[in-house]
Parts: structure tokens; C-alpha cells; sequence
């Protein structure tokens, strides 16, 4: 199989777990005892973490996502009781957030089933040595990079990126 063929492969292989992994995220699971949730909001809960947050941004850019998708997920989980925001001036958009009890026994929660579940995905790829799942890893960094470059030149018409890959 030639370079375009392989790559187009991959691609098509990408294409199949990014909408399986959509589904997952869209499916409610039930995280804590009682409560369904969505895997988003869970990592919101994660990044958060022991110490809190004082910068929503900074929450914005480690999940990527908008500063509003940020406050819908604060919102519903503080209306579940998981996270509390904290006014620190007189500018309402400024706001600090921290973990409730149940916040933090969430996040131990999850951190538990994250083990568990590398654990378990451990065996599934013993075929692989640790060397060949490093270069997985670069592949899927360079990867990463190809689909930021993508999204850039979408966003410029004018731009010639993708004359310098045909």
C-alpha cells in the first residue's frame, strides 16, 4: 500500500473512533452514586481538582472549549452540588471555582475508574512494544498539529497551506 493510501486508512480509522468516542460523551453514565452524567462534565470536575480554579479561561483552554460551554457545565454542576463558584470582585463575570465534598469524592471516583480502565486496556495492547506505542504517540501528536493546521486554513481562504501538502 503506498503513503496516500496508508494515510487515507488512518484517517478513515480516526473518522470511526471520533464518532465513537461522540457517542460516549453523549451517553450519561452514572459516575457518582445516583447520578448520571455526562464524561464532560466529569472532566470539568477533574480539571478543577483538589485546589480549584481561579481563572475560567485557563479551564476553557485545557478542555478546549468555549468560556461559555465552561460556564453551562459550572452551572449544571452546581446545581448538582459538585462545584461552587466564588464571587472575588465586583465584576460578576470574575469568579472563582472549587470542588464541593461531593465534587472531590467525584474526582477520586473517577480518578479510581480512569486507573482501572488503563488497567484494563493494558493486556488489549500487549502486541505493541513500549517503543512502538511511542511512535504512536508522535504519529498522534503530528496528528493533533495536522488538524489544528486544517482548522486554520479553514478559518483563511486566503491562506496556502494545504498547496504546500498535495
Amino acid at each position: 500500500m503506498n503513503r496516500k493510501d496508508l494515510l487515507q486508512k488512518i484517517l478513515v480509522f480516526k473518522r470511526n473512533l471520533s464518532f465513537t468516542y461522540y457517542k460516549f460523551l453523549s451517553t450519561p453514565h452514572e459516575y457518582y452514586p445516583g447520578e448520571k452524567m455526562h464524561m464532560r462534565e466529569v472532566h470539568v470536575i477533574t480539571e478543577i481538582g483538589e485546589n480549584g480554579l481561579d481563572n475560567i479561561s485557563e479551564l476553557s483552554d485545557r478542555l478546549k472549549i468555549t468560556k461559555g460551554a465552561v460556564s453551562q457545565y459550572l452551572k449544571k454542576l452546581e446545581n448538582k452540588g459538585f462545584v461552587e463558584r466564588v464571587q472575588e470582585s465586583d465584576d460578576k463575570r470574575q469568579y472563582s471555582v472549587k470542588l464541593t465534598e461531593k465534587g472531590k469524592e467525584l474526582d477520586k471516583i473517577h480518578t479510581k475508574y480512569d486507573n482501572e480502565q488503563y488497567a484494563k486496556a493494558c493486556p488489549f495492547f500487549n502486541e505493541f512494544t513500549e517503543e512502538e506505542l511511542e511512535l504512536i504517540c508522535r504519529f498522534e501528536a503530528r496528528f493533533a498539529e495536522f488538524g489544528e493546521e486544517m482548522l486554520k486554513y479553514e478559518k483563511d481562504e486566503n491562506s496556502d497551506w494545504g498547496k504546500n501538502y498535495i
